[in-house]
Order: structure tokens, then C-alpha cells, then sequence
């Protein structure tokens, strides 16, 4: 296990970084774009007012420095002087603003703003200062600038001017270490180094090439071969003969995504929490998943969050594998040998773990009497099913989050939400807000909790394992630190080779 590749202050500027890169993106909007592939892009093309660094603690970025006043309720930030936006204009107070009055905006669709409802105002009190009053004091708040869906990216107000809410998703206009320079769909994206980046002296390379590879052993082999400099999603079979190559890095740790199993709550016979138990609790064996489709690389999970993320608790031990306790309790709703539970499994080919996955969890529900269809579509087609709920079942892999606050977007029945499950259980709101105005860390990782039990107990947004995310990269790569997931970022990585 590596966490990162060793770089020393001497990095070499120049070169093209090849990395072969899994799927395309339906955009590059970071404020609207849907799926996980964006969200490798977005610390490369943005920045945020704070990040994160590989401890997980919260850092500078275009913020130098910031205070804490009032109990927690203002917070000063001092702006780095002289940031550009890509396009030339500047990224001050009153830009940082014109990306706050957007998010708090219902019209925008903002995927983050159920963050940051705590916002009562944004003021710029000169140009490089901003002052954020929020209605109450929580421990939330830095991290969600700094990390919640790869925190809150600084986009130019001018480029959302040019371009409109509808094309600026193909336009992307940030501050950060590269700039788009070519998009070809399905095939390449290019991006070119910034050379007015803020930060002294980086980035070091000149371009990084985003090769669309959508098949593993395909990514793999360029890499061995040199193909490739980098490959950011690792086919889980290539981890073992990756790790013997002496030319290649193998990149990983504790994980901080998983892949869920969730039911449209909205559809019947998926309202009725028994059928959810029998079909996502007893009736699957995540065990045998997680040894047989996931190699053992990481363990097997109920609880919506990873145990590389803050605050994490989990619940195999609540719903053992019992194909017999699934029939008893389907009886109860309704369904038997006579009238069998039928329904559609919906996932995507993006990553060929999730078809192998939904495979076996066809074949274990069958011996509770289940019948399940499995649909794999494209990934553009599968997102926007999503958002449309439009499914009985869906599986999939989950972004990366540092903690459980993190996946509110994604769970509560307010609008703002994605409310994947398309549940209308108020007590998770309740829950959640709990967690939104926590001011300590510890009450913090209480509420959260209490929050994954619930969750355990109702299969709202329940995972089936913890995500294998591993990366790896041709030995001269230099200064890459590998964070898990939570953040891609090749600010300080560099080539050493002639």
C-alpha cells in the first residue's frame, strides 16, 4: 500500500502527463455536472476558497488565511492577490460572491447547496477580503468549502455570462493548475498548463492528456507497456501484476467510497421496508461479493460511509445472509412462489464490477424467490435515469467524501436534493439537520451514527461493499500524493525522465 510518490522540491517543469482515464463526462460545470469521472477534473481545473490535504485537515488555497469570529457564526477569508481566472479576469471577493449568489440560487441546481443553507450572507469587504455570516454556528462548514462533492470550486462569472447555464458545462473556466484546452468526446480531453496560476512556480507539467480508455485491461496494458504515464481507475485483476512491476506504482488505502445498492422508494413494492429488507438485506450476501466480484480487496459494508472517511460505523452483523428470513418477510407483503417479486437491477458498464456485482445478486435473490432483471446501460444514459428516478433497483459507485455530513445531498427529501432513493422519510432530514448545526467534532461523529443506523436499519442508502480505488503510474512520475480519492491533483507532479 502507497500512499503517494515521492517528489522533492526540485521538480522538473515540462512534459505531457498520458493518463488513461475510464469514462468521458457529460460536462465540466462543477457546480452541476453529475457523475464520479468529474469529480478527477474539478481540482484540476478549479479552486476552492480551502482545501484538504492527505491528512484530511482542512488547508489554504485561494484563500491564504481565514478567521473564526462571533462563536463561529463570520468568517473572514483573505484572498490571494492577483488570481486569475483562465480567461483573464480576475477571481476576487465580489467573483467569489457572483459563485455564492449562484449556488444559493433554486434556479441553478447547484448540487452542493444543501451544504451551505447555514449561508445568511456573503459580503466582499475590499477586494481580497470576504466576510460569510452564517445563520448558525456548525462544524460543517470548512469542510464543505473544502471537500463535500471536492468542495466549493471558484468558476468565472464571465464565463457563465458568454456561455449560459447550458452550454457552460463544455466551457469550463476556473483558476486552477490547467486549463482545457481540447475536448473530443468519447476519445481525448486536453488540458494545458496555466501559466498564471497563483501558486509560485507550478505546475510543473506542460499538458496532461485525458485518454478515454473505457475498457480495464485495455488501460493496464498501456500502462506496462508505457503507453500511458498514469491510469486513474486500476481494473481490480490488474492490482496483483501491477504490484510486481518494478516499473509501476501501485496506489492505495483506506477506502472512502462505496458502491450502493439503493430502491426507488417511490415505487412500489419498494416503499415497504420489508421488501427492502429482503432484498437488500438478507436476501444478498456481501460477503461473498465483496471475496468473489471485489477479489477481497476491501471488505464488505452496509453503512453508507467507507472506512476511510471520518466518523465511520458499520452494521454487516444486522442482516446476515438468510435466503429464508427474505421469503418470510416477502410473504408479508405480499409475494410468494404464486406471485413472485419481479423487478428491474439497473447499473451501468462504466466500471465492469458493478454488471459481475448485480450477476450475483441476481443469483442470490433467486433463492429467496426473487426475480431480478439486470439492465447495464451507458453511463449518460444511467445518470439521467437517476436524476429522473427512473428505476425500481440501482447499483453503482458513489463519489469519495470525507465525512457522513458529506452525503447529504444525496439522501434528503428537501429540495436541493438528488434524494437518490427518492424516499420522503422526514426523520433523516431531521437527522441530518442535527448533524448541519453540530459545533463540536465529537457530537459530530455521535450524530453521523446515529445517522448510519438508522439509515442500517431502514435501507435507505446502503452500501454492498466499500469501493477498491486504486491508481497507479510508471515509476518516473514524481510529486503525485494520492488522497484516496477525496481529491486527484497533479499541482505538484512532475516527470523524471529525460
Amino acid at each position: 500500500v502507497c500512499t503517494g510518490i515521492a517528489w522533492s522540491q526540485q521538480g522538473k517543469s515540462g512534459g505531457s502527463l498520458k493518463v488513461a482515464f475510464e469514462s468521458d463526462v457529460p460536462g465540466m460545470d462543477p457546480h452541476t455536472s453529475l457523475g464520479v469521472q468529474v469529480q478527477v477534473l474539478i481540482p484540476i481545473l478549479f479552486n476552492t476558497l480551502v482545501t484538504i490535504d492527505e491528512n484530511l485537515d482542512v488547508v489554504p488555497d485561494l484563500a491564504g488565511s481565514w478567521e473564526v469570529k462571533d462563536g463561529g457564526k463570520t468568517y473572514i477569508f483573505h484572498l490571494h492577490k492577483g488570481v486569475k481566472f483562465h480567461d483573464g479576469t480576475d477571481c476576487d471577493a465580489a467573483a467569489v460572491k457572483w459563485n455564492f449568489d449562484r449556488l444559493l440560487n433554486p434556479e441553478e441546481k447547484v448540487l452542493t447547496a444543501p451544504f451551505f443553507t447555514m449561508v445568511e450572507s456573503v459580503e466582499p469587504v475590499d477586494a481580497h477580503t470576504l466576510k460569510i455570516t452564517l445563520q448558525y454556528p456548525t462544524e460543517t462548514f470548512l469542510r464543505a468549502l473544502a471537500n463535500y462533492r471536492k468542495g466549493f470550486p471558484i468558476i468565472s462569472p464571465t464565463a457563465h455570462k458568454t456561455w449560459g447555464k447550458q452550454d457552460l458545462p463544455a466551457h469550463p473556466v476556473g483558476t486552477g493548475p490547467f486549463k482545457l484546452a481540447k475536448w473530443e468526446q468519447n476519445s481525448v480531453i486536453l488540458l494545458e498548463r496555466n501559466a498564471h496560476y497563483f501558486k509560485p512556480g507550478l505546475p510543473y507539467l506542460d499538458r496532461i492528456e485525458f485518454r478515454i480508455m473505457k475498457d480495464g485491461v485495455t488501460r493496464a496494458t498501456a500502462l506496462r507497456a508505457g503507453e500511458v504515464d498514469f491510469v486513474n481507475l486500476v481494473p481490480i485483476e490488474h492490482v496483483e501484476r501491477l504490484t510486481r512491476d518494478p516499473k509501476v506504482q501501485v496506489l492505495r488505502g483506506p477506502e472512502t467510497a462505496t458502491i450502493f445498492l439503493v430502491a426507488n422508494h417511490g415505487r412500489k413494492p419498494f416503499d415497504d421496508v420489508r421488501v427492502r429488507q429482503a432484498t437488500i438485506g438478507y436476501g444478498i450476501d456481501r460477503r461473498i461479493i465483496a471475496k468473489s466480484a471485489l477479489l477481497g480487496l476491501v471488505p464488505p459494508l452496509l453503512s453508507f460511509v467507507p472506512p476511510g472517511t471520518l466518523g465511520h460505523k458499520d452494521f454487516l452483523e444486522m442482516y446476515p445472509y438468510n435466503p429464508e428470513k427474505a421469503k418470510a418477510l416477502l410473504k408479508e407483503a405480499g409475494f410468494d412462489g404464486r406471485n413472485p417479486l419481479k423487478y428491474t437491477l439497473m447499473t451501468h458498464g462504466a466500471n465492469p464490477v458493478l454488471p459481475t456485482i448485480a450477476t450475483i445478486i441476481k443469483t442470490q435473490l433467486a433463492n429467496s424467490g426473487v426475480e431480478v432483471n439486470v439492465e447495464v446501460l451507458d453511463r449518460p444514459v444511467f445518470l439521467k435515469r437517476i436524476r429522473e428516478h427512473d428505476l425500481d433497483q440501482t447499483l453503482t459507485i458513489g463519489s469519495h467524501f470525507v465525512d457522513p455530513y458529506a452525503r447529504a445531498y444525496l439522501m434528503e427529501t428537501t429540495g436541493g436534493s438528488l434524494n437518490i432513493p427518492n424516499h420522503s422519510d422526514t426523520h433523516v432530514d431531521v437527522l441530518i439537520d442535527k448533524l448541519r448545526r453540530s459545533t463540536d467534532r465529537e457530537e459530530f461523529f455521535r450524530l453521523g451514527q446515529e445517522l448510519q443506523t438508522y439509515d442500517a436499519q431502514r435501507l435507505i442508502y446502503p452500501s454492498v461493499a466499500a469501493d477498491p480505488y486504486v491508481q497507479a503510474a510508471r515509476d518516473y512520475v514524481k510529486g503525485y500524493v494520492f488522497m484516496r480519492g477525496l481529491k486527484v491533483s497533479f499541482e505538484t507532479t512532475w516527470l523524471d525522465k529525460p
